[in-house]
């Protein structure tokens, strides 16, 4: 076959027409590059941190790769499809050109993207290691991702919380990232910054803040059925906002636990119980039998089953153990179950749900 190729006239098959076809990629491809070459990327999607560390300047320097393979390989494929299809006057084993065993092609077809990608593995590696560099006098937070949400661990706090958080403007961060579950992701777009929380491993993120605003924090890896809920917001605010924001959650962190302690579970009332059962907890849990899941196991019976006679934290099945689990979480064999923190649950929406769930016991 080699042989047979070497015979072909390529100036035949190659004619005018595919060169015309060529220029014009040529042409676009051109057009695409420049445009990217001055296509500013702060003005569509603003940095707001310093650890950009050339993410863009690596960023388009794959598009300007991209690009041009992009055009020539679709505008090859469309051209070549409509050139060399089957005609009603050939044979039905007939084929256009038999580009087998040209060896100049092939060397070139295998030494250009091999150069490209020693180039972009290099580039890659070099801007991914200076995310990993410590800064001096960084803030510590941790961040621990959970089904389906952002739970957040501040120095000087006494207990973790969820939702919105803050971060001085200029003032180096680490981000101390895991998850309590499944894979998750950390991902703030402004800042340049994204890694996965991963069950069991407690990875480094550092960046210092530079602009002051508002930011999505957002989950990219799917991680069940409330993954495109998983999100939140990042403050920078300026340190003065910064530290009369920490001395508020001081508080309210203090004020949840004080209101923990004085849960009054007499006061319950099943109705009001079934409501906050059906709007927060029935996602992952039905009023049915232990073994009919979704998420976590069916809770009908709950204090009454003799097939479950403890809780899955081991305890007895009575309404304070439930209590207990719905206001602190759980962490185990069958899943993770956020805290009534996590679920916006307050004391009297916990005492009406232990009344529900004890109203469901027969």
């Amino acid at each position: 076959m080699a042989h047979q190729v070497n015979n072909i006239d390529f100036r035949r098959h190659l004619d005018r027409s595919f060169w015309s076809v060529t220029l014009v990629l040529a042409v676009i491809s051109v057009i695409l590059v420049v445009l990217i070459a001055i296509w500013p990327i702060n003005g569509t999607l603003a940095v707001a941190a310093t650890s950009d560390y050339g993410i863009d300047a690596l960023f388009k320097f794959m598009l300007f790769v991209a690009t041009p393979i992009f055009v020539f390989v679709n505008g090859y494929v469309v051209y070549f499809a409509r050139r060399y299809k089957h005609r009603s006057d050939e044979p039905a084993d007939a084929v256009g050109i038999p580009l087998y065993g040209v060896v100049p092609l092939e060397i070139w077809w295998t030494v250009i993207p091999v150069f490209l990608m020693v180039v972009l593995g290099v580039w890659s590696a070099v801007t991914l290691f200076s995310l990993y560099k410590p800064q001096a006098g960084a803030l510590n937070v941790e961040a621990i991702g959970h089904q389906w949400k952002f739970e957040l661990r501040y120095p000087g706090l006494k207990s973790s919380f969820y939702g919105d958080f803050y971060l001085p403007v200029n003032r180096p961060v680490t981000m101390n990232i895991t998850s309590a579950d499944v894979i998750h992701s950390f991902w703030v777009p402004q800042f340049r910054v994204k890694l996965d929380m991963v069950p069991g491993m407690v990875q480094q993120l550092h960046f210092t803040p530079t602009e002051v605003g508002s930011y999505p924090l957002i989950c990219t890896e799917f991680c069940g059925i409330g993954h495109g809920d998983m999100r939140t917001t990042v403050h920078v605010v300026s340190q003065a906002d910064y530290a009369k924001w920490f001395s508020g959650t001081q508080q309210k962190v203090a004020q949840a636990a004080a209101a923990a302690g004085s849960l009054n579970l007499t006061a319950g009332d099943a109705a009001k119980g079934q409501a906050v059962f059906e709007q927060k907890c029935s996602v992952c849990h039905s009023m049915a039998a232990f073994a009919q899941k979704k998420v976590g196991p069916g809770l009908q019976n709950i204090l009454s089953d003799p097939a479950h006679p403890k809780l899955v934290d081991g305890s007895a099945a009575t309404p304070e153990s439930v209590a207990h689990i719905i206001q602190n979480g759980y962490s185990g064999d069958i899943g993770v179950m956020p805290n009534a923190q996590a679920n916006g649950l307050s004391s009297s929406d916990v005492s009406n749900l232990v009344a529900y769930l004890k109203s469901q016991s027969k």
